[in-house]
């Protein structure tokens, strides 16, 4: 059977979604046919060419759908180690994308049952040997990726007068974000004259949010620009048209918002936390604010607080012109080998 790869994921607007797909692309460019199995959520309007080529598990079982590929990669935990067994009896290797925010103390024995791990972050790795060791399995890290050209600001609109924020609030961001980031959005409307807004805004929105953002624009009018529900260019230009991306998450297992502002040339303001510390460096291409974090059992970092420092920090950094652009010079440093080290990891881990 000639080679090809299976990805099992849920199928809808957010990152752990976002991130299987990167991978069906890269494999897929490559020459390598790619099937995507639809677990728990099918959505049928997430990523375009996509949305009519994955398979449903509600019509197609995974063991059937299984025997048509020689490598499958899960992006949760399976709740039924016995789909690892019956890929090994014939001969399927297996791996698992891990989102180390989902992973509980009973996913051991099926993880450690795994032939491969992918690792996105080195703070996965670590924790995940603390607490398991992981003595048998093949681990792969790669430094994570997004599909997204490394570019310049060549070619992009125009944007506005002024100094310009953007706040990304779609797909599983506003699940992950505190309603203080709309308090951020005000204080620095507020404090810098010259500043304007951008809301990238998804569909999953609490009605105490939409009520923020309608007192938002009648509070500030054309300063605050709400673009919703933006496809992918969309997303691309509003990061590009941005001085400043504004991505405080209070958890995060991949991080791509980050990664995609810097590819399109923007700093980022974000918290000083694993994962996003190991790519945000303070003052070269990124503002980080300190904040009080709760752990979980596996050490993955919650944000609990620390807005009131990073407004100020916020209002701070659209003030100094200065330092924008002195961010915005390295916003792209050591993304080419970044990218480099995830496509080696990734070949590496299909021979």
């Amino acid at each position: 059977m000639p080679e090809r790869l299976g990805i099992v994921s849920r199928y809808h607007r957010a990152e752990v979604t976002n991130a299987a797909l990167h991978l069906a692309e890269f494999t897929k460019t490559r020459g390598m046919p790619v099937t995507f199995l639809a677990r728990d959520v099918c959505r049928r309007e997430v990523a375009g060419e996509w949305d009519n080529k994955v398979v449903d598990e509600r019509n197609h079982p995974f063991h059937t759908w299984a025997e048509t590929c020689n490598h499958i990669v899960w992006t949760a935990v399976p709740n039924d180690i016995s789909e690892i067994d019956a890929a090994r009896v014939c001969g399927i290797n297996t791996s698992l994308l891990v989102d180390w925010e989902l992973l509980r103390p009973i996913d051991e024995p099926t993880v450690q049952a795994m032939d491969s791990l992918i690792i996105p972050y080195r703070c996965v790795g670590q924790a995940l040997q603390k607490h398991w060791q992981l003595p048998q399995i093949r681990t792969a890290v790669m430094p994570w990726d997004v599909s997204v050209p490394i570019t310049s600001r060549s070619g992009i609109p125009a944007k506005r007068t002024g100094v310009c924020a953007y706040f990304p609030l779609y797909d599983s961001q506003p699940n992950r974000s505190d309603q203080a980031v709309f308090r951020l959005m005000r204080k620095a409307l507020m404090e810098v004259k010259d500043a304007t807004v951008m809301v990238g805004c998804g569909q999953c929105w609490s009605i105490s949010s939409r009520r923020l953002i309608k007192q938002l624009l009648r509070d500030f009018g054309d300063r605050v620009e709400l673009v919703r529900q933006p496809n992918i260019l969309q997303r691309l230009i509003l990061f590009a048209k941005a001085d400043l991306t504004v991505w405080l998450p209070r958890f995060e297992s991949f991080a791509m918002i980050g990664l995609t502002s810097l590819c399109m040339g923007t700093p980022v303001l974000s918290w000083d936390v694993r994962p996003q510390n190991e790519y945000l460096v303070a003052w070269k291409n990124a503002v980080l604010a300190p904040c009080k974090t709760n752990m979980n059992w596996l050490g993955v970092p919650e944000v609990m607080d620390g807005y009131a420092e990073c407004s100020d920090m916020l209002v701070a950094a659209l003030q100094d012109k200065a330092l924008l652009a002195k961010l915005r010079q390295s916003a792209t440093t050591g993304l080419v080998s970044r990218r480099e080290q995830f496509t080696a990891g990734w070949v590496e881990l299909l021979k």
